[in-house]
């Protein structure tokens, strides 16, 4: 009957010390993963803030271009991702006509040509 008590005492101790120590192992990932997903939802939430207000798309948009501003690449890849949009490829098109870019010689280079292939895809 000792041997039987002191035995479980035994196990309870050993429950009681280790149970802790694997939940204080656990909470720093834990802690790490709602960290992330807090701060991509602050992120998305500053996201839908600048892409809602006109005054702060402009100013991103020349952040954006600011850092572009020596590396083609990066300035190639954000006018593209714009002409793929099929809205912004025709908003573009029609300012260009109507406001007599094409007619002043200010798109020489066969530019259009390429924006039509884009846009037909």
């Amino acid at each position: 009957m000792l041997n039987k008590n002191l035995i479980a005492v035994f196990i309870l101790g050993l429950i009681v010390t280790f149970v802790p120590s694997i939940n204080a192992q656990e909470k720093p990932t834990e802690k790490k993963e709602s960290n992330m997903m807090v701060q991509s939802d602050d992120m998305q939430n500053c996201m839908d803030k600048i892409a809602a207000d006109s005054t702060m798309r402009m100013q991103m948009m020349n952040m954006m271009m600011n850092k572009c501003k020596n590396d083609k690449e990066g300035m190639m890849q954000m006018c593209r991702t714009m002409m793929d949009n099929p809205e912004m490829h025709k908003m573009m098109r029609k300012m260009m006509h109507d406001e007599g870019m094409m007619k002043d010689g200010m798109m020489k280079h066969d530019m259009m040509s390429d924006s039509t292939k884009t846009m037909h895809k």
